[in-house]
């Protein structure tokens, strides 16, 4: 469990599952960040086990409490356009462009990101202070729908829903190569990769992740794909496309490099953590899409 309890202090909470891991693992794991940056933190002396200061090595105990201080100064707000696709008092979800991304890595970059755009209009309430209203999250070279939470009571619902896989993810991939069946599911659990720490990979000792896919057009070697994340593993499309060989077009981590990743969340179906009442937030694909919609049945788009 994650909590904040200042403006600048957030509190990890080691479930039983996690009793035996690694500090540095573990913060890095929580909190999506690299390992090299959890040790980090540990060495500038910004973490600490039970109010102690430890190894990055110590093995954590079901119950500990880890706390990181992240120094640095608040999120600049830095005023860039963007497409709201809903607004109220409580949340806000947008079409987040390719090349953006959701939060600062960590408290020294000054990246304009989703969050420092926002905050230049609006405000954003719950979770740490490098991520305040982020109840999920999408890659920098992803496009789409993304929700916030402007409340921290809507925090806590909106990010209830993602933990109990109640919210629906629709995404748009154009991968390499010509998939034989029209659709599948695609099962192997994901961890990072102990060669590569920058990237995941598809290994026993990871985390169980599941992603269903369904063909929608094949042309010029590639396969246009509708793909539906049942779990919420870091790069998870990503990495499975991969790991079945065809990584998603423009994919430099997973595949090979292109002018764009062309992965985009086309809808996300959540309950409004106040009115119950089910939002259907859908963003059309953008521009380097547009030469596949001509070649498929139009019942995918909004």
């Amino acid at each position: 469990m994650v909590t904040k309890d200042s403006n600048r202090n957030e509190q990890l909470t080691v479930v039983p599952e996690e009793e035996g891991c690694r500090v540095d693992r573990l913060i890095a794991t929580k909190l999506e960040i690299s390992r090299s940056h959890a040790q980090q933190l540990i060495t500038n002396g910004q973490v600490f086990l039970d109010g102690a200061t430890p190894q990055p090595s110590r093995r954590v105990l079901a119950g500990q409490t880890v706390e990181i201080n992240w120094d640095g100064g608040a999120i600049q707000p830095t005023p860039l356009p963007v497409r709201i696709l809903h607004e109220d008092a409580d949340l806000i979800a947008v079409d987040k462009p390719s090349g953006m991304p959701v939060h600062p890595a960590n408290a020294t970059d000054t990246r304009a990101t989703l969050v420092s755009t926002l905050l230049a209009f609006t405000t954003l309430a719950g979770g740490p202070a490098l991520r305040p209203g982020v109840v999920h999250r999408l890659d920098a070279p992803t496009s789409g729908v993304i929700v916030l939470a402007r409340t921290e009571e809507a925090h806590a619902g909106l990010a209830a829903q993602f933990r109990a896989r109640t919210a629906e993810k629709v995404y748009l991939a154009v991968v390499e190569g010509l998939l034989d069946a029209e659709k599948g599911t695609v099962e192997g659990r994901i961890g990072r990769d102990p060669r590569r720490p920058w990237r995941m990979a598809v290994s026993s000792a990871g985390r169980s992740a599941r992603t269903d896919i369904r063909v929608l057009s094949r042309k010029e070697g590639k396969t246009l794909l509708e793909v539906r994340p049942w779990t919420g593993r870091t790069h998870q499309i990503r990495v499975h496309l991969a790991a079945i060989g065809h990584p998603v077009q423009g994919d430099h981590v997973y595949g090979h490099r292109g002018d764009r990743l062309m992965l985009h969340a086309l809808r996300l179906a959540v309950t409004h953590p106040r009115t119950e009442a089910r939002l259907q937030l859908e963003a059309f694909p953008p521009e380097p899409f547009a030469p596949w919609l001509g070649h498929t049945s139009n019942s995918f788009l909004p």
